[in-house]
């Protein structure tokens, strides 16, 4: 992302020149590469046209967007939003963006896992505050979401005994 581009905000889309070069700067890839990578469905000038900041005349073509899209690794949407807002489209973020934090193959997750961090995520947001701010959301909120835990993963609830405490050594059955 261009430190000087002001639709760069957190609220905004980031324009597709950014997207372009973020993605070229991660790979150490060249325009020439992105030409090969995309099997020469995007020429190498048209990869150096769109990631150059070189104001668009007209929104991409659907093949070009899906064609980017896989070369880049981005799913489409982010794509889209991308070119229209390097048209100049007011494209702002609905909430916080939190999707564009997760890791690469989270779309691999198994359903209980994608499940288990959506109850969770769920149950921070229920503790936040109103949206007034003046008191914690009600608990009824999770509307019975209950969290659970492998008990293997769950910690101990009672504390480790020193040998200086009563009965520390002691163990059930007498050993």
């Amino acid at each position: 992302m261009s430190e000087a581009d002001p639709r760069a905000e957190p609220d905004h889309a980031l324009p597709l020149h950014d997207l372009i070069q973020a993605r070229m700067q991660e790979r150490g890839w060249s325009y020439s590469d992105l030409e090969r990578t995309s099997g020469r469905a995007l020429t190498r000038g048209r990869w150096q046209q769109l990631g150059s900041g070189a104001e668009l005349r007209k929104f991409p073509d659907p093949g070009s967007l899906t064609v980017i899209s896989e070369v880049l690794e981005v799913d489409i949407t982010t794509v889209v939003l991308a070119a229209a807002q390097t048209l100049g489209l007011d494209v702002r973020r609905q909430g916080a963006d939190l999707s564009n934090l997760l890791p690469d193959r989270t779309e691999r997750l198994s359903d209980r896992m994608r499940d288990a961090i959506l109850a969770l995520v769920r149950a921070a947001v229920a503790e936040t505050l109103d949206d007034d701010g003046l008191e914690p959301a009600r608990s009824d909120a999770l509307r019975g979401l209950r969290l659970e835990w492998p008990k293997s993963a769950a910690p101990s609830e009672a504390p480790a005994q020193t040998d200086d405490q009563p009965g520390a050594g002691a163990r059930p059955g007498g050993h």
